[in-house]
């Protein structure tokens, strides 16, 4: 509601849209600044897929932000969107040096490499979180369903409610970035494998049919 006079399309995703409404959250709140660099690359997770784009959303959204919330396009408010590719450090480091000029480039190397490790952390604790309740439901001959979404359907804005309905059913809910890492999609596949949450699920998929008690 707070962003919907800049939403520009009425055709965009559900989530370009509360970014228009984060967006204007965040001028009301009088942050100093807003980062919202454009992301092109995700990182390469599998080495087999076609790429690892972002979809066009997430690749150029903070361009259409920037040119359809006034208080942007007006110059009111530090804006910062630079291009950038998310596949490795290497990427990531040349752009925020040169983005944050202010900034010692020995600091941002130092903050990068803390980030980048501890994202490497967060996806091996959701891996081993996969691999427990696996285990789980193996010992108490329990049900599992792999909620083959989006990374944005993790927000309760987004997926109304659908995990919390599952396990009301004593039924187990996995991430694709919970299992993906047990298996390996059948190649060549039929799709272009591009995205990378695409390729986690192809790979989750791979595993659940290993698998008579996941769905």
């Amino acid at each position: 509601e707070l962003g919907i006079e800049s939403i520009p399309s009425e055709s965009e995703c559900y989530p370009a849209k509360l970014a228009h409404g984060h967006v204007q959250w965040l001028i009301n709140e009088k942050v100093d600044f807003i980062f919202y660099p454009a992301v092109f690359n995700e990182r390469n997770e599998f080495k087999d897929a076609n790429n690892h784009y972002n979809c066009p959303i997430v690749t150029s959204y903070s361009e259409n932000i920037k040119n359809n919330i006034e208080e942007i396009s007006r110059n009111e408010v530090r804006f910062r969107n630079p291009f950038m590719s998310f596949e490795s450090i290497n990427t990531i480091l040349p752009v925020l040096v040169e983005e944050f000029s202010e900034i010692p480039a020995s600091q941002i190397t130092n903050a990068v490499e803390k980030a980048w490790e501890e994202q490497e952390n967060a996806r091996k604790d959701m891996q081993k979180k996969g691999e427990e309740v696996l285990q789980y439901i193996t010992e108490n001959k329990k049900r599992g369903i792999v909620l083959a979404g989006r990374p944005y359907h993790i927000d309760p804005e987004i997926n109304h409610g659908i995990p919390e309905l599952i396990t009301s059913y004593d039924v187990a809910v996995f991430t694709e970035d919970s299992i993906s890492h047990l298996a390996s999609p059948e190649r060549p596949l039929l799709v272009s494998d591009q995205w990378m949450y695409h390729s986690r699920l192809y790979a989750a998929a791979s595993y659940v049919k290993t698998r008579d008690d996941l769905d």
